[in-house]
């Protein structure tokens, strides 16, 4: 019996180190955050996973951003933007540095935020996840930090109304936001590259996981792969109360998540057959009622009307 033991006991810690002995490129797009950003190298270097590498995609930062991250982190590679990359130019950089290097397949991605906050065992528990679900794309659970409760833990997108709430069962995730997103190299090559000019910032993120999907890949996510995040950092996600040419001006920004162009693209890209034009004509319907109610009228736009994704 104990042979038998041992026995099952090199055989587990054989798969083991098989899954261990795989690189994570860590694919981190960055500008202008210095301290949220080595707060992030900070977790990184907790980390009990240790066969890691940082892709700093630095975008134009003034801040020393770079510089600060090279000085702690001994495996990172730097990318520099001139600022206007955004988050889809950023990881197509990134995508391309990984394409040049010569990764292997079964290396393992990880696309997040800086903003994030992880534990000493978050990349170590996504790595074993991931390798037990191959050709999927692994998605960290986003905790409250102050309840310590689930916030979300993948999406369901109904591409037909393009309302997009928390899945209420595994099954239901179809799309992924990309805080913390794992997934091995040959599924990333798979999914394809990025759209930087036709979706550079807000949206990118659920119309590569939605290919991702079309494309046969599950999205899932694990209660051991769990983050924190501050969600309030980066963009204008609140309009209602601009009025004015001042609304204007923030409405059709790249970064505000209800910009009707890039909102356009996004339905084009992934609405299903004549859904597509409805729901086009449903982003300029609604884009153009704010415009007239808060932009020219300067009256503050009924609450109730806006209810998804294309309000």
């Amino acid at each position: 019996m104990a042979a038998v033991l041992r026995g099952a006991r090199t055989i587990f810690n054989r798969a083991s180190a098989t899954y261990l002995m795989e690189r994570v490129f860590v694919l981190l797009p960055v500008h202008n955050r210095r301290c949220v950003t080595e707060k992030f190298a900070d977790c990184l270097l907790r980390q009990t996973y240790q066969n890691l590498h940082l892709i700093l995609i630095d975008d134009g930062s003034s801040d020393g951003t770079a510089e600060a991250i090279r000085t702690k982190v001994e495996t990172v590679s730097v990318i520099r933007g001139n600022g206007n990359w955004w988050w889809s130019g950023c990881m197509q950089q990134g995508f391309r540095w990984l394409t040049d290097h010569g990764c292997r397949d079964e290396d393992v991605v990880l696309l997040a935020n800086d903003d994030i906050n992880f534990g000493p065992e978050f990349i170590s528990a996504a790595v074993a996840t991931l390798a037990r679900s191959p050709g999927d794309l692994l998605g960290a659970r986003y905790l409250d930090s102050s309840s310590g409760k689930v916030v979300e833990s993948g999406i369901h997108a109904d591409l037909r109304s393009f309302v997009f709430r928390t899945a209420d069962s595994p099954k239901q995730i179809n799309c992924l936001p990309t805080r913390a997103l794992f997934l091995l190299w040959k599924d990333m090559k798979r999914v394809g590259s990025f759209h930087p000019t036709l979706l550079p910032h807000y949206l990118a993120d659920y119309e590569y996981t939605l290919r991702a999907t079309r494309r046969g890949l599950r999205c899932f996510t694990a209660p051991e792969v769990v983050i924190t995040a501050d969600l309030d950092t980066t963009g204008y996600h609140n309009l209602d109360a601009m009025l004015g040419w001042r609304f204007i001006r923030r409405l059709f920004s790249v970064k505000t998540p209800l910009n009707p162009v890039y909102l356009t693209a996004f339905v084009a890209l992934t609405a299903p057959g004549l859904w597509k034009p409805i729901n086009i004509l449903n982003v300029w319907v609604r884009a153009g009622s704010r415009i007239i109610w808060q932009g020219l009228l300067h009256l503050r736009f009924p609450r109730t009307v806006v209810h998804n994704i294309i309000s």
